[in-house]
């Protein structure tokens, strides 16, 4: 973010970490019984391909990566965003949010992914406008993969309802991804529960560390959806119809927000465990270690006292003496034993 101090407001900079590319631009025309599908390139008129269109069909342009900022704030005065849709869809560090301007609305939702403890968020940036839907993506599912082969389906409400029934698709798409991630996440927590109560190691502390990191990323990215359908239901461009829709996508984010939750207050316990674990264990060998050392402890008097070269004792005289005192000797440490044993010591 260090480039954009001091700029204009309005002056878009790309502010992710992908090597500068040419988009690759998917458009889909579609309605209720028409689907195309393109590759389009970057240096066409995107808005003339969307003039032609009839009423009854929508388009959905999905653009990705975004990394070519020239190119992308070329598309965007194309389709006359404001300057200000343009730079929050090329600083890709944005909270999730909804802005609403005089004919559409500016969406950021973030995309998560979680690999080997590692989390990142992607950030994806839709723009709803009359029978049109644009999304910006560094990254995204798959490219929505999903989502174009529901519109391969003939009977597919994708292409039988409104466009605002497309962007429901599409960021329910999103949402139900993070499912994917907490599962993964419930697993590994269920895998470090039992290595904390059985086999801990600083490597566990490290863990569970992360894991707390992890949870508080995800719910700092999540909170502010619930924001952002609220905001949607609230819009003229969102046909009442499809709010039912939009209120399933806000049931799911409070059903994440609870599990994140759920998670983080068993995570946070985890260092309990691990503590207590290791006093168990310290105790454990302590009580080992004091077993031996009584074991030895009246076998060091009899080494000791038999040890005395005294000359007019008469035991130390008797020839019965060294094989009687090894006979104690042995007889003394199982007598303790059996005596542990009773107490359930060990």
């Amino acid at each position: 973010m260090m480039e954009k101090t001091g700029v204009a407001p309005g002056t878009a900079i790309y502010t992710g970490n992908l090597v500068p590319k040419k988009p690759d631009i998917t458009l889909a025309r579609f309605g209720p019984e028409t689907l195309q599908i393109d590759e389009v390139h970057s240096s066409d008129p995107l808005i003339k391909l969307v003039e032609p269109i009839s009423g009854t069909l929508k388009s959905w342009f999905h653009i990705e990566p975004i990394s070519d900022q020239e190119t992308i704030i070329k598309l965007c005065s194309d389709f006359g965003l404001h300057v200000l849709v343009t730079e929050d869809i090329l600083s890709v560090n944005h909270r999730p949010k909804v802005d609403e301007y005089d004919n559409y609305l500016f969406i950021i939702i973030k995309y998560v992914v979680y690999k080997k403890n590692d989390l990142n968020f992607y950030q994806v940036a839709f723009v709803l406008k009359d029978n049109l839907i644009l999304s910006f993506a560094d990254k995204s599912p798959h490219r929505f993969a999903g989502i174009q082969k529901r519109l391969q389906k003939v009977d597919s409400r994708l292409r039988k309802g409104d466009i605002s029934y497309m962007l429901f698709a599409l960021i329910d798409y999103i949402v139900d991804h993070y499912f994917d991630v907490l599962e993964k996440i419930g697993e590994e927590i269920e895998e470090l529960e039992d290595e904390i109560l059985y086999n801990p190691t600083k490597k566990s502390i490290e863990h569970v560390h992360n894991l707390k990191r992890n949870l508080i990323e995800l719910k700092k990215n999540v909170w502010p959806m619930r924001e952002v359908i609220n905001t949607l239901l609230q819009s003229d461009l969102i046909k009442s119809e499809h709010h039912v829709y939009f209120k399933d996508i806000y049931d799911h984010i409070i059903d994440i927000i609870d599990i994140i939750e759920g998670y983080g207050d068993r995570v946070s316990g985890f260092l309990d465990i691990y503590l207590s674990t290791l006093s168990n264990r310290m105790n454990e060998i302590m009580k080992t270690l004091s077993m031996i050392a009584t074991i030895f402890i009246p076998l060091s008097f009899l080494t000791g006292y038999f040890g005395m070269n005294f000359k007019y004792e008469t035991v130390l005289n008797s020839q019965n003496a060294y094989l009687g005192t090894n006979i104690l000797m042995i007889v003394l440490p199982i007598l303790l034993l059996v005596y542990f044993k009773v107490r359930k010591w060990f």
